[in-house]
C-alpha cells in the first residue's frame, strides 16, 4: 500500500483526487492547504509519495528539502519540469497524465533511492573566488552594522569589489545607515528568485543599490515581521552566488541566534538566517564593546558552543575603545581582562571616533564620507586589509549618492 499526500494547485486537487481513487493500492493519507501543514503531516512518517504542485501555496527548495529529510519521496505535478528539477524534484508527471501514467510514476518514485538534488553551486572551497565575512557580535550596540558597512567601504576603495548583504532578521539598519530609502528588498527578492529557480550567474541579475563604483549594498528587510522570507538554506546559497560575483561579500546578521522558543520548529525560526551566515562565512568578525558591560557580555559569548565550533575562522574586534570606560591605558586593561578570563587576545581594537560615527550616521555617508582623516576610518581600513589584502589601489570614482538602481 502507497500511502500518498496530495499538494498541489487547487484547480488539479479534484482530478488528482479522482485519479488516485482508481490506482489500486493507494491511499491518500491527507491533502495539505499550505508547506505549514504539509510539512506537519511528513514528520508524523505516514506519508511514502508526496505529489506536489509547482505552485502549491509555499512551494520552494527548501520545502522540498525538508520533505525529503523526512524520508517520504516527492512527485513533481506539472507541465514545467525544469522549473520543477530546479526545485529539487527529480520526477514528475504532466497535468494531462492519465491513472496508468500516474501509477507508473508513483511506483517508480516510490522504489528508488533518494539521491541529494544537485547542487547549486559546484563543488570547492567555501565561497568560491571571493570571500564571505560575517559581522555578528554581542548584543549592547557594539556597532556592528557601523563595522560592516565601513568594512566593505574601505575594501572597494582598496580595489576589491564589494558588496554588503543585509541578513538582520530582527533590525537591519544598513540602508538607514547608508542614507538609501529603498522601498522593496533586495534580499527577500534575491532569496525569493532562488528558491523557485537559481538565476543565472550575472551580476546585471542581482537586485542592489549602488554606493559607488565597486561598492554595491543588498538591503534587508523592510518589516521585521518579513523574517519567514530569509531561509537558511537558500541564504547560504545566495551568499556563496554573490561571492563568484564580488571579491568580498560583508553580511551584517543580527546578534540573535538562539530560536525564541525552543519547542518551535527550526525550519521557521526566526534566527536561522544568522546561523547560516556564521556556518557559510569564511571569516567571522565576532564585535563587542570594549567596556564593562560589553566585555562581560564577550566573555559570555565565548563561552558557548557555538563560538567554540567557530574558533579557526573567528576573528575578534572590540569597538570603541576609551579609557574613561575601562582605565588608562584602554587597549592594555581590555587585552588584560580578555587574556584573564577567558585566555583569548583581541585581533583588532578599534577606537572609539564617536564625533565622526555620529555625524555620519547623521548624513547617511561612511566613515571616510564623512572625515577622511578619521582614526577610526583608518583602523577598519587595516582591518580590510587583513582579511582580504588589497590587489590595487582604488581611482577615485564618481560618487554615487542617495539614489540606487535595481537591476
Amino acid at each position: 500500500m502507497t500511502q500518498v499526500l496530495l499538494a498541489v494547485d487547487f484547480e488539479f486537487d479534484p482530478i488528482l483526487f479522482e485519479l488516485l481513487s482508481d490506482i489500486d493500492d493507494v491511499t491518500i493519507v491527507a491533502r495539505p492547504a499550505d508547506e505549514v501543514e504539509l510539512l506537519a503531516h511528513c514528520r508524523t512518517g505516514d506519508a511514502d509519495v508526496v505529489i506536489i504542485g509547482r505552485y502549491f501555496p509555499g512551494l520552494d527548495a527548501e520545502v522540498v528539502a525538508a520533505i525529503t529529510a523526512t524520508g517520504a519521496k516527492v512527485l513533481g505535478f506539472g507541465n514545467d519540469a525544469e522549473a520543477l528539477t530546479g526545485l529539487g524534484i527529480g520526477s514528475s508527471v504532466r497535468t494531462d497524465a492519465d491513472a496508468v501514467a500516474l501509477a507508473a510514476a508513483l511506483e517508480d518514485v516510490r522504489d528508488s533511492t533518494i539521491v541529494p538534488p544537485r547542487p547549486a553551486v559546484p563543488p570547492g572551497p567555501a565561497g568560491g573566488q571571493g570571500t564571505i565575512v560575517t559581522v555578528w557580535g554581542t548584543g549592547s550596540s557594539p556597532g556592528r552594522t557601523l563595522l560592516a558597512v565601513n568594512l566593505a567601504d574601505q575594501a572597494s576603495r582598496q580595489g576589491q569589489k564589494s558588496v554588503i548583504v543585509d541578513a538582520d532578521t530582527v533590525s537591519g539598519m544598513v540602508a538607514a545607515t547608508l542614507g538609501l530609502t529603498e522601498e522593496s528588498s533586495h534580499l527577500a527578492s534575491l532569496c525569493r528568485s532562488f528558491s523557485e529557480q537559481p538565476p543565472r550567474l550575472d551580476p546585471d541579475s542581482v537586485p542592489h543599490a549602488v554606493i559607488r563604483d565597486g561598492f554595491h549594498v543588498i538591503t534587508g528587510l523592510t518589516r521585521p515581521e518579513r523574517w519567514p522570507e530569509i531561509r537558511a538554506s537558500v541564504l547560504d546559497t545566495v551568499l556563496r552566488r554573490l561571492a563568484k560575483i564580488y571579491d568580498l561579500v560583508i553580511v551584517d546578521v543580527s546578534d540573535r541566534i538562539d530560536p525564541d522558543d525552543d519547542l518551535a520548529d527550526p525550519f521557521y525560526d526566526r534566527h536561522c538566517a544568522t546561523r547560516a551566515a556564521l556556518d557559510t562565512a569564511d571569516i567571522v568578525l565576532v564585535v563587542a564593546a570594549g567596556e564593562p558591560i560589553g566585555l562581560q557580555r564577550l566573555v559570555k559569548l565565548l563561552d558557548t558552543q557555538r563560538a567554540e565550533s567557530m574558533r579557526e575562522k573567528m576573528r575578534l574586534v572590540i569597538t570603541k575603545q576609551r579609557s574613561s570606560a575601562v582605565g588608562s591605558p584602554a587597549e592594555t586593561r581590555i587585552r588584560e581582562v580578555l587574556d584573564r578570563f577567558v585566555r583569548v587576545v583581541p585581533d583588532f581594537v578599534l577606537s572609539d571616533d564617536r564625533a565622526t560615527a555620529d555625524a555620519a550616521m547623521l548624513a547617511g555617508k561612511t566613515l571616510h564620507e564623512q572625515n577622511p582623516r578619521s582614526v577610526l576610518a583608518a583602523e577598519i581600513a587595516e582591518v580590510a586589509e587583513s582579511l582580504v589584502p588589497s590587489r590595487k589601489r582604488a581611482r577615485r570614482s564618481r560618487r554615487v549618492r542617495h539614489g540606487s538602481r535595481e537591476v
